[in-house]
């Protein structure tokens, strides 16, 4: 076909590292690349009616006269490569002009495509968006947007969608109100003091940077769990990058030698690895305090950030002078992280304790607003009534000495959700997520809160960016996510994110696969999973289980509640 033009979906595949896997083991390598070929690619390429116009040793170009085939080629790829293969690949399709010139072929789809398969994440599928939009609604649902991407030698930005196989978090997509937001990840501060006891006050200092970069405006912080991943290892930033999807890392050390104490701080560009800024605090420990909002500051004068006056308020006066004080809101707040009574207990004595040695310290008013929403929630208190006002009570004296204080709202949110009052804690969780839109657990809990309420696609939306914000997020993400999924209809992506919650949060997820299951009328399944929820929760009764939910449609309660019955749970 000598400089014929056509109109054409293309595939473009690719093995990630493959150098790196030769270099490591070549014969391993050649050996199972051969069999991904001939035993997975080939046959599926065949299946799809897709026809490959050009290998490239790890690489493979292949046009199909049908979009949807090249989709549906594309992630029937990567399911049987991820569970057959320790190859991985990245995949990119798009939808373009092909020349098929007599010695070369090339063209927009071509080009493009390459571009998709080198920006796709590993075993993902990245499409464009011409590609999305050719796509039935079924298909299409199971892409998430990932923004806009610069190609060479592409005319103008190329919007983007990616799916991800099931477990991971989608890709990073930048909320609308931050199209021209950085993502910044802070790695855990080392501990250089010779006292391993000093390890708890390093990474203290790095959760205070954590949250002082949190009040920036046009940068994003990826949450502390995510890049606390990172603890005590030796990582390299480019890797980082890929891994959390950040365009910045903050890196740095912590010593300290009696009264003092010395800070390095490193900001680097995630994906160069070159050094922006670089400097060194040091400070009595009385004024380690300071540092942080220096280290932010600094940050923000780098990267050009403008601070208007209200924005500059932020920094002051919400801290502590107290390094007792500090240290038990510290304390408080690792216990809180401990769903039992008992931890429940540790953390709200600490957070009283610092409250008495700074009453004028904001932060452990938050702690123990939160204390409160938790021993309510579960059941750790007799009068649930009288937590939840102990916590709204907190969330006021809190902001009457911080009125900039995200978590402030995000308590008195937490607590009217509890309490079924969900349209004015819906208000509170979208006024802490404009002071701070990097709180990745209050977005979760916003959706959570959105879902009961009937707004299952805003529901989907908040907690896919709750999830931007923490890559590496706690179990109980990927059940808000189902939750929305499953009253959005979408009942597949349901339940691989009930599966994913299952199998990482032990106990849970199982009773929202005994609906899902019977909402697509799988009742051996539901039955199935039925027993799990009966293994975990031996008292488990749908009466009891129904004062929990928070639904403003009772008529959906219901509906959830005769699948239970359904399926065989005791009344």
């Amino acid at each position: 076909m000598n400089g014929d033009r056509k109109l054409s979906a293309v595939l473009s595949a690719d093995v990630v590292n493959y150098s790196g896997q030769i270099k490591a083991d070549e014969n391993r390598t050649l050996s199972e690349l051969r069999v991904l070929r001939r035993k997975i690619f080939d046959p599926l390429v065949s299946d799809h009616r897709g026809n490959i116009i050009k290998r490239m040793g790890d690489g493979w170009i292949v046009e199909f006269s049908s979009v949807a085939g090249a989709v549906r080629c594309a992630l029937d790829l990567q399911s049987q490569v991820s569970a057959q293969s320790s190859l991985k690949l990245r995949v990119g399709v798009h939808l373009g002009d092909v020349v098929f010139d007599e010695d070369d072929i090339f063209g927009d789809g071509i080009n493009i495509a390459a571009r998709l398969q080198e920006a796709s994440d590993e075993a993902a599928v990245l499409i464009s968006d011409v590609v999305h939009r050719s796509l039935d609604e079924r298909l299409a649902e199971r892409f998430h947007r990932a923004g806009e991407r610069h190609f060479k030698n592409a005319p103008s930005p190329v919007e983007v969608f990616q799916w991800s196989p099931p477990g991971s978090a989608p890709p990073r997509v930048t909320p609308a109100s931050h199209t021209k937001s950085l993502l910044i990840g802070v790695l855990p501060f080392d501990n250089l003091s010779s006292d391993p006891d000093q390890e708890f006050f390093s990474d203290g200092i790095t959760e205070e940077i954590i949250t002082t970069l949190s009040k920036l405006p046009n940068l994003l912080v990826v949450a502390r769990n995510s890049t606390f991943v990172y603890k005590g290892r030796s990582v390299d930033v480019k890797q980082v990058g890929l891994e959390q999807g950040v365009d910045l890392v903050l890196e740095g050390s912590i010593r300290q030698s009696g009264s003092r104490v010395r800070i390095t701080a490193q900001l680097i560009d995630a994906k160069s690895g070159m050094h922006i800024w670089a400097d060194r605090f040091d400070r009595l420990i009385e004024d380690v305090f300071e540092v942080q909002d220096e280290i932010a500051l600094r940050i923000a004068t780098e990267l050009q950030v403008e601070l208007l006056a209200g924005e500059m308020a932020r920094f002051r006066g919400s801290g502590t002078k107290s390094l007792d004080a500090w240290t038990a809101q510290l304390q408080a707040v690792e216990a809180s992280r401990r769903i039992t009574k008992e931890a429940q207990a540790d953390a709200r004595r600490f957070a009283q304790q610092a409250i008495s040695l700074d009453p004028g310290y904001s932060a452990p008013y938050c702690t123990l607003g939160f204390i409160c929403t938790v021993e309510a929630r579960h059941g750790f208190v007799a009068d649930r009534n009288a937590a939840l006002a102990e916590a709204r009570d907190c969330a006021r004296r809190a902001l009457k000495i911080d009125s900039y204080n995200p978590e402030a709202h995000a308590i008195a949110g937490f607590a009217d959700a509890i309490d079924g009052k969900l349209k004015p804690a819906i208000e509170k969780f979208n006024e802490a997520l404009q002071l701070n839109p990097n709180h990745a657990d209050v977005a979760a809990r916003l959706s959570i809160t959105l879902a009961f309420d009937g707004q299952a696609k805003e529901a989907i939306r908040v907690a896919r960016q709750a999830i931007t914000l923490n890559p590496h997020y706690p179990g109980w993400y990927a059940g808000v996510l189902g939750l929305a999924l499953r009253l959005d209809g979408q009942y597949e992506e349901a339940k691989e994110a009930f599966t994913e919650y299952s199998q990482r949060v032990e106990g849970f997820g199982h009773l929202d696969l005994v609906i899902v299951h019977m909402e697509t009328d799988n009742v051996e399944a539901a039955r199935d999973e039925a027993r799990n929820v009966m293994k975990y929760r031996p008292q488990f009764s749908i009466s009891d289980w129904a004062e929990t939910q928070l639904f403003s449609d009772l008529e959906r309660l219901e509906k959830d509640c005769e699948s239970l019955r359904l399926a065989g749970l005791p009344a």
